[in-house]
């Protein structure tokens, strides 16, 4: 499921991700800490946090999920078990699952906020105004610094950067093969 929002652009989103990157106090450069900066959460968003739980408690399919809590300006972060104790264990699409859910509070705070269409199916609302894009869209600006990645073959990517296939094949404009 997707919401519409207000627009941007992968260029612009790109120009975000340093700013991300500062709010937890790392450099533009190397692995983003992913767990680190899910530890630092109430500290960086004041009112928002994240729990951890069964992963039977979320619906099929969903790895993580943002939501709205009681705290005004608030957003609470939930995180299947096995997904954070995967990314504990360095498993890059775990990682990812939860990057994207960071950057999902980061966008809602500058105002990129569910407007009112609602999609049920991938694809239906154009990529620069939906919400599920915009968040994976950071994400991937966020995780691999673009200028930094400059020459890096997949392997090298996934390994020094902690990332999913999916997410260095993106970064190197590889067509998924499945």
């Amino acid at each position: 499921m997707d919401y519409s929002t207000k627009s941007i652009s992968r260029a612009d989103l790109r120009k975000l991700a340093p700013i991300f990157r500062f709010l937890f106090g790392v450099k533009n450069t190397g692995p983003f800490p992913v767990l680190y900066a899910l530890e630092e959460l109430p500290d960086v968003f004041s009112g928002c946090n994240y729990i951890v739980v069964p992963d039977d408690e979320l619906p099929p399919k969903t790895m993580a999920r943002c939501y709205r809590n009681d705290n005004p300006d608030g957003y609470t972060i939930e995180i299947r078990t096995s997904v954070y104790e995967g990314a504990y264990d360095g498993i890059g699409a775990f990682l990812g699952f939860i990057c994207h859910e960071l950057c999902h509070i980061f966008l809602f705070k500058l105002g990129f906020t569910p407007i009112h269409a609602r999609s049920f199916d991938d694809n239906e609302l154009p990529a620069y105004c939906s919400v599920e894009w915009q968040a994976k869209a950071l994400t991937g600006e966020v995780m691999i610094p673009r200028e930094e990645s400059k020459g890096m073959c997949e392997s090298e990517i996934m390994d020094y950067y902690h990332v999913s296939q999916g997410f260095a094949d993106h970064r190197l404009g590889i067509k998924h093969r499945w």
